[in-house]
Parts: structure tokens; sequence; C-alpha cells
């Protein structure tokens, strides 16, 4: 009988226990830590925060620095775009009322604030999670026992030695299955001959070219740029040029602008 399809693609140097009580996890979890072992991922079919306690020791989650930078970003942002355009093209407003009114911006801003938190947090969450590093994942994590009853620890990029000596942690801490990727046999695998003279295209390069996180990062500066210029555009080409249209003699940089008729 033939190994499951996620312990027989178990890289070298890749440590994967299951557990079936949370307390030997958080066990092990404390012992890898003690022996110099902190890189690792946990799984868990439901969420604890007896993990949460272990892993993070009490600290809070660093997304919260995300969400607060995109709040302020936000606010800051809502509330400048609609002072600068109001300011640019103002309206007559009698009885003295100021053209920059926090009443009036108010909702723009909160609204900005709350977008711009969201974005942030996503942010966040991926770049901690490491979602940016998905085509380096290995599949040997992906066991289905992890989404039933089981709780799943997996420690990746460990010589033999190292690799060793966490398996027997894990099974001096109670796991009930432990899979060493060093011990796993497998075939010897046929070397690929790239032909140098064939097409670029042809050739599959090792790694991508870009990342997910560099395309993020250009399509968020991208919208920024867009968001500071797209109202003065969308004003030059559509309100300016009907009220010309029009016969109206409109200054943009005017106090209070006149829209009075040119004979």
């Amino acid at each position: 009988m033939s190994a499951p399809f996620y312990e027989s693609t178990a890289q070298n140097g890749t440590v994967k226990g299951v557990f079936a009580h949370l307390d030997s996890l958080v066990n092990a979890i404390d012992k890898l830590e003690k022996n110099g072992i902190k890189d690792y991922m946990v799984m868990s079919p439901l969420p604890r925060h007896d993990l949460e306690e272990a892993i993070y020791k009490g600290k809070p989650s660093p997304v919260r620095w995300f969400t607060m930078t995109g709040a302020i970003f936000g606010g800051v942002m809502g509330f400048s775009l609609a002072s600068i355009t109001h300011l640019n093209w103002p309206m007559i407003i009698p009885a003295g009322k100021p053209l920059v009114s926090i009443p009036a911006f108010i909702v723009i801003t909160f609204e900005s604030t709350v977008l711009w938190g969201c974005l942030f947090t996503l942010l966040g969450m991926i770049l901690l999670t490491r979602l940016h590093t998905a085509s380096k994942l290995q599949v040997e994590v992906c066991d289905p026992r992890f989404s039933d009853d089981k709780f799943g620890l997996v420690i990746n990029d460990l010589p033999r030695k190292r690799a060793d000596d966490a398996s027997q942690i894990l099974n001096d801490e109670g796991a009930m299955e432990v899979v060493n990727g060093w011990a796993i046999e497998r075939p010897v695998e046929e070397k690929v001959v790239v032909d140098e003279n064939a097409p670029a295209s042809l050739v599959e390069p090792d790694e991508p070219d870009t990342s997910l996180l560099g395309k993020l990062t250009i399509a968020i500066t991208l919208f920024i740029v867009a968001s500071f210029f797209g109202v003065k555009m969308l004003h030059q080409y559509t309100v300016a040029e009907t009220l010309e249209k029009n016969n109206y003699n409109y200054k943009s940089g005017a106090v209070a602008p006149s829209y009075r008729t040119i004979k």
C-alpha cells in the first residue's frame, strides 16, 4: 500500500507531527522553542486561545499596527480630499460659513478611515501569514485530519540532525504520528537536460519573476496616485469645460468664483 499523498511528497528537512490532544501540542511547542526551533506552522481544526498563548506568549497580534496605520492614513486622506477640493473649487456659501468645515467633512473622513483600515489589515494578514510566499509552501501541511479532529505541527528546512531531534521531541510529547522527510525513501529522479538552443519561452524559470507582494505594492501605489490627481483632472475636463462652453466666466482659484455671463 502506497503512502498518503501528503506524506509521500514531504521534502527533506520537513517534520510533521499529528496530535490528538491540545495539551500535548502546547507542550511540544514549548519544548521546541527551548531547543531553538522557532520557525514552525501549527494547524488546528478550530480556534483555541491556548495555541495563541503558546505561540505568541501573550503578545498581541501585530496586525493591529497595520490597521492603525491604514486608519490614520485614510482619515487624513479623506479629510484632505474634501478640503483641497473645496478650496480649489469653492461654492458660494452664505452667512459666512467656512469653506473647510469639520462637521461637513466628517462623513467622507469616517468612510475613508474604515476603507483604508480594512485594506491595511488585509495587507498585514497577507504579510504576517506569509501568503506572498505561497508558491514555496510544501504540500505536506495539507493533511485532511487537521480539518477534522486532529492538531498538526510542521517544521520546514531542518538539517538531518535537527530533524531527528525535532522528531524525537514530538514523539516524547505524545504525538500520535511523526513524519520525518529525511526518512522517506524516494525514487531517484531523472535529471532533466535543458537544451541551451531552445527559445527562452520554452525554458521554465527556477523562480517566479515577481511576487504577489510586489504586484500588490504597485497596485496600491498607482491607486494612491490616481486618487490625488483624479479629482483635479476630472474637474478640468468636465465641470470647467462645461462652464466655459456655457459662456460662464469661471476662475478656479477665486475664493468666490464668478458665474457672470460674458457679453
